[in-house]
């Protein structure tokens, strides 16, 4: 038999990808399957827009977990991943192709600062941030020990979920090799961690306790801040930009690695990295979920003068895979024709004005967070006390989901306290969405608000 001979016909094949779904299969694989999924099955997407089997249409505001940032099925993206299909779909990670070697040179054209050499895998956001535990540790040999912030995700091996902090209902896993990890207060400006009520009257006493933290204890042990720049999980929250400007110079004069955690940020504020909305460059930082335009991939970007593995070091089975590298080739290069960045900013910025002019007239949102479309809104059921409305927050995304609107949710976090924070309302569309999406995702917002606030 020929290598290359069809052994099925186009419409056999069809049929089992785009085919309608019987009650028997989907019951089947809820029994199957070791982890849960939802009952919805999205069929098509297109642009900004999924429809699910039902053939009802959604503008999806998560962006299918903030990864398709040019939109669903994109035209440009789908012609290079079938034209790569053609030629060669997988090769060892040590080899290169076309696609990879112009992948990695469009990216370090874009890069900030001396960040210029990289590692690439085909397994996220938790594998690139293992790569800079790592890659710091040979570069500072002797120290082990990292801190990370209060609120903070980076990923669900057991080493990042060390890193995390451990979100309620969400793992039943104790950390994993605790005794290298430390916790440090996030910066969290509408919750002051250090009781302030303005910024008048702040002088970065949570930055000051962090300091004397690792200076009394030992400072040449510790390899590395981990952090995101702006929280996403733990409630969409930025880091002040004093804050990150005077951490970032105590970390150079005490030798400590700052690594960046930007898996759900690249172009999604507005810039295609932190570094150029901050005007800081950490020593490492870390992309996934859109910078593969869709397709699986995991970046580790470092400083140019630092020691890089060896082969046994980093490497994973389909870490050169040529397709999701020319996903992403695609993706750097539309985004900057599409002068999307631009876009990101202006509908961000419209939207969360528009999201302020309705905090006047509804108590109930506490505070309005960006930039650009990486938006989310605080709910609370009281002004002064500032308690988290969680169940209206529940409602408000199941009301919009019936309105034809999905937004996100942030992961359920428990204070010391025992109060739970799940609270935090998520907008973050395709960076592509037109002024018209915009007025749908507000009118749909308040809407939904309305009905959620009757409940209440």
């Amino acid at each position: 038999m020929d290598q290359q001979e069809r052994l099925f016909t186009d419409n056999e094949i069809r049929s089992w990808i785009t085919g309608e779904l019987s009650d028997e299969e989907i019951k089947t694989v809820h029994k199957k399957s070791l982890v849960p999924f939802y009952d919805q099955i999205w069929v098509t997407g297109k642009g900004a827009y999924l429809t699910d089997s039902k053939g009802k249409e959604y503008l999806d505001c998560t962006s299918q977990a903030w990864t398709s940032n040019i939109g669903f099925s994109n035209p440009d993206v789908t012609f290079a991943v079938h034209e790569q299909l053609k030629t060669l779909q997988h090769v060892r990670y040590g080899f290169p192709t076309p696609p990879r070697v112009r992948f990695i040179h469009k990216l370090t054209s874009i890069t900030p600062g001396d960040l210029k050499k990289i590692a690439v895998n085909a397994m996220g956001g938790s594998a690139a941030i293992e790569a800079a535990l790592r890659l710091s540790m040979l570069n500072k040999p002797g120290a082990e020990h990292f801190y990370t912030f209060t609120r903070a995700y980076h990923g669900s091996t057991l080493a990042t979920m060390t890193l995390s902090t451990r979100f309620a209902g969400v793992t039943r896993f104790r950390p994993w090799g605790f005794d290298r990890v430390s916790k440090i207060p996030y910066p969290y400006c509408y919750r002051c961690p250090m009781g302030q009520e303005s910024e008048k009257t702040c002088h970065l006493e949570c930055l000051e306790l962090t300091k004397q933290m690792i200076e009394y204890g030992s400072v040449d042990k510790v390899c590395g801040i981990i952090m995101e720049p702006i929280q996403a999980p733990g409630g969409h929250i930025p880091t002040p930009m004093r804050y990150m400007k005077e951490l970032r110079k105590w970390t150079k004069e005490n030798g400590i690695f700052l690594i960046w955690d930007e898996s759900q940020l690249f172009t999604r504020i507005g810039y295609w990295f932190s570094s150029d909305y901050y005007n800081v460059v950490p020593d490492i930082t870390c992309l996934t979920k859109a910078v593969g335009g869709g397709l699986p991939m995991g970046v580790t970007i470092a400083r140019d003068d630092l020691k890089g593995f060896n082969s046994a070091e980093e490497h994973s089975t389909f870490g050169a895979n040529p397709l999701m590298f020319a996903s992403g080739l695609v993706f750097l290069n539309y985004v900057e024709k599409a002068n999307l960045l631009k876009n990101t900013r202006e509908q961000g910025e419209y939207i969360t004005s528009k999201l302020k002019q309705l905090q006047q007239k509804y108590d109930v949102i506490g505070d309005i967070r960006c930039p650009g479309l990486m938006i989310g809104i605080e709910l609370i059921k009281d002004p002064e006390t500032k308690e988290p409305a969680n169940a209206l927050c529940s409602d408000l995304i199941e009301e919009a989901m019936n309105q034809g609107v999905i937004f996100g949710h942030m992961a359920p976090i428990s204070s010391d306290s025992g109060k739970l924070f799940r609270n935090v309302c998520k907008i973050k569309p395709p960076l592509i969405i037109s002024r018209e999406d915009s007025d749908h995702i507000l009118e749909v917002f308040e809407s939904a608000l309305e009905e959620a606030m009757d409940y209440m």
